[in-house]
């Protein structure tokens, strides 16, 4: 295959990494930066754009491909083509070496780039290749394991240009401030120590330095001498401060947090140094001034270069406006994301790109987590209101800016800026706000997240703007803790939300009225009230429907079925007053997915249940009235393939329809404390590969009609006190591979059939005192009928 010249040295670096290993376009740049492999054009591109070329250029030649990680599609990383890795491996395989389980396998003495890979407990560097002093590259991919005697590395390679250390768990030794004089690329991400070295800042020629989740360091060496840093990489660095000297590093681009510190009088004291009193220096004998944290003001961003992704943390410290005013981000203008935070909010959470699961485990995070008193927090006087309200515009972004977060603003109006190509837009906990911002008229805006707004009563014209087509390109809306919310008006005038598909409102109690989106086809309400519903009935695009906490909820709106019938996921949850689904349930023939959580008046399945011909997954849990699942309903699922029953209390029976489902193949019953066994016909249960029993007192034995599937690969049974023993036909599952049994006392012996179960891989018996003594290691009675199982789990909890 012919390559240009200029993307050789980058395709035979990536011999480097081992097979099926997934890289950050970002970080692979940087690396190819270090080494010198990205020659600049001659004119005003940066270094990494042309290097941003490159990727592009090997990703058309399919020597890369995604790898997709986060909700909504959105590229986690990379991977190298597995032929092109072995084609890049055979072309450098004496100047590149991968040294795989501490053992290098070949002559080191030209190698330039190695790597190590270790899964031990521990890793070290081989003693061939501390002899390497002419080493360029050294990376260490380490699985948990803790890198020893690492002093060899800053004392054996001299040459090196690039090292990364990532997740070994280093605690970084004193260093000389001549060891590793070249080093360009310093990658120290995912460690647990709390300081660096001092001698790190000696480090003048280093392009990056990567301390993304140190969540242990406490504070950086001055960075001033490191005057050619490209990228510094602290995010989740939670208990940072801002080192000395960063308004120094003139070509700075990557920063993406940056934390502004307490002003402190004795800092602008200094400003007044000639007026001091000589004699009250020489009583208090020296002064500190260098780690003060008013050494991070907001106005040492001036200057700094900044690209990508950028979060200014703890704005509540700047004191006024003046200095936003001096550092216009308005000329900032390669900046993508931009958070802005007042107080403690978690920024570094939300900004990551896996934005949905990262904001939900930050509220999670806060709502467990109660103040020192356990009093509400406290709202901003009008003063700082005030203030925020000035900073808050003083930051207006670049019109280029694509994403913005907005996180814990207390003034009580969003500043009117246009930002033609905003994408997403975050606003949490601005608690204080009495008007949403003007976002109606951002033409590519396509995702919209709002929580905690505390203050806002009504959603009107001031949120759509003034222009005739209204949100043109929203496709994701999400909407939480909004207690004061009443109303959401529509505007007849003009054309809204056009391209919404997805639609999430939680925790707005008093809202009785919102538009109609007619686009809509994934809803989610929680905590909202039943009228809520009444409006959704409209709706007839609608694939995914979730309904949470509804406490008035007593049955579901007769046309939202009717209408919907390209549902293909339903999940109904916790509404204490529901009693009747609705009639409109057997519409739902393409419904793939159903979940009914937390119904306690719910005592029949849906009328039409039986009619849900692709229905694959069908759950309930939780449902104290249900008594009997019918052999209608049931009977009627021929496609179901998963079947889950969880704490239904008074469930008695379950019909001989069970036997009907032909294509079902995982079968979990739990927590059943009523149901007094199952049924005996299940000869065509010919598909089932996992069964769970557990918890369930009154069930005596498994059925003989289970001895008909021949596919089952997984039993397990659990606290089932009556169960005497196992069948006979044990044997007949030839296929099983994993079998559990726990907490069945009266589980006396295995049946000699156990022997013939000869594809088992893992057998666990636990709390079975009888089963125990009998399957003792070579003393057992029942030993000889387990000991070819290769992975056996016998023992007491007690003991452990």
């Amino acid at each position: 295959m012919h390559m240009p010249p200029h993307l050789k040295q980058c395709f035979a670096f990536c011999s480097i990494f081992p097979k099926n290993y997934e890289i950050k376009r970002e970080k692979l740049i940087h690396m190819w930066m270090a080494l010198g492999l990205i020659l600049p054009d001659g004119g005003s591109k940066a270094l990494e754009e042309i290097g941003d070329e490159y990727f592009n250029e090997l990703l058309c030649m399919s020597v890369f491909e995604d790898v997709v990680q986060y909700e909504g599609g959105a590229i986690g990383g990379y991977k190298i083509n597995e032929d092109f890795h072995s084609l890049a491996q055979s072309l450098t395989e004496n100047e590149y070496v991968v040294i795989e389980d501490r053992l290098a396998g070949k002559n080191l003495e030209q190698v330039r780039h190695a790597s190590i890979v270790s899964k031990h407990i521990s890793t070290s560097i081989p003693f061939a290749l501390r002899r390497v002093q002419h080493l360029r590259t050294l990376l260490v991919f380490s699985e948990g394991g803790a890198l020893e005697e690492c002093f060899y590395i800053f004392k054996n390679f001299p040459c090196l240009r690039m090292l990364d250390l990532s997740g070994c768990l280093v605690q970084l030794p004193s260093i000389s401030t001549d060891c590793l004089p070249l080093l360009k690329h310093l990658d120290l991400s995912n460690n647990h120590f709390d300081i660096l070295p001092l001698e790190i800042s000696s480090l003048c020629f280093l392009l990056t330095l990567n301390l993304f989740c140190c969540y242990n360091l406490r504070s950086l060496p001055n960075l001033k001498q490191i005057t050619g840093l490209r990228h510094l990489n602290i995010s989740g660095c939670e208990s940072l401060d801002m080192p000395f000297g960063i308004e120094s590093l003139s070509h700075l681009q990557t920063l993406p947090i940056y934390v502004v510190g307490h002003a402190c009088k004795a800092c602008s004291n200094s400003k007044n140094f000639l007026n001091w009193e000589f004699s009250n220096i020489l009583r208090d004998q020296y002064i500190v001034l260098t780690h003060c944290s008013c050494q991070a003001r907001i106005s040492h961003l001036k200057l700094l270069k900044l690209r990508g992704e950028l979060k200014i943390k703890h704005l509540e410290r700047v004191d006024h406006v003046k200095e936003v005013e001096s550092m216009p981000l308005m000329n900032k203008e390669y900046l993508e994301s931009l958070g802005l935070c007042w107080g403690n909010e978690a920024a570094d959470l939300i900004m990551n790109p896996a934005s949905e699961a990262n904001i939900v485990r930050f509220r999670e995070r806060k709502e467990h987590a109660p103040g020192p008193s356990g009093e509400p927090e406290t709202r901003a006087s009008d003063r700082d209101q005030d203030l925020a309200g000035r900073v808050l515009a003083g930051l207006q972004p670049h019109k280029n800016l694509k994403k913005m977060f907005i996180v814990g603003y207390p003034g009580i109006m969003f500043s009117h800026w246009f930002l033609p190509n905003l994408t997403e837009m975050v606003l949490i906990n601005c608690r204080g706000c009495v008007q949403l911002p003007i976002l109606g008229h951002l033409p590519f805006l396509r995702t919209l997240r709002m929580e905690g707004m505390d203050n806002i009563v009504h959603i009107g014209r001031e949120f759509y703007g003034e222009d005739v087509i209204s949100f043109p390109s929203l496709q994701e809306l999400f909407m939480r803790d909004f207690p004061s919310l009443q109303e959401w008006f529509s505007l007849n005038d003009r054309e809204i939300f056009r391209q919404l598909s997805k639609l999430v409102i939680r925790k707005c109690p008093k809202l009785v009225s919102l538009p109609l989106f007619l686009s809509l086809k994934h809803l989610e309400m929680q905590s909202c009230r039943s009228i809520m519903l009444n409006r959704m009935e409209e709706l007839t695009l609608l694939s995914t429907l979730i309904i949470e906490r509804f406490d008035d909820l007593s049955s579901l709106p007769k046309k939202l079925f009717r209408n919907n019938r390209l549902l293909t996921s339903l999940k109904i949850k916790s509404c204490p007053e529901l009693q009747l689904v609705g009639s409109g349930f057997r519409c739902l023939t393409s419904l793939k997915s159903l979940s009914i959580q937390w119904c306690e008046q719910l005592s029949l399945l849906p009328e039409g249940f039986e009619n849900l011909n692709a229905l694959e997954c069908f759950e309930i849990s939780d449902c104290h009235s249900i008594e009997t699942l019918p052999e209608n309903p049931i009977g009627g699922l021929i496609s179901l393939q998963i079947l889950s029953i969880e704490n239904c209390s008074s469930l008695r029976s379950i019909s001989v329809g069970l036997q009907y489902l032909t294509a079902l193949k995982h079968l979990t019953i739990m927590y059943c404390p009523n149901l007094a066994g199952l049924p005996d016909s299940l000869e065509h249960l010919s598909s089932l590969l996992s069964l769970a029993i557990i918890n369930c007192p009154l069930i005596e034995c498994l059925p003989d009609g289970f001895q008909h599937a021949k596919t089952l690969q997984s039993l397990e049974i659990r606290n089932c006190q009556r169960i005497a023993n196992l069948p006979e036909w044990l044997d007949s599952f030839a296929s099983l591979r994993t079998l559990a049994i726990s907490e069945c006392p009266n589980i006396k012996s295995l049946p000699v059939a156990f022997r013939r179960l000869i594809k088992l891989q893992h057998l666990s018996i636990q709390d079975c005192p009888d089963l125990l003594r009998r399957c003792q290691r070579d003393r057992g009675e029942d030993w000889w009928k387990v000991s070819h199982v290769p992975h056996k789990y016998i023992f007491s909890s007690q003991q452990q």
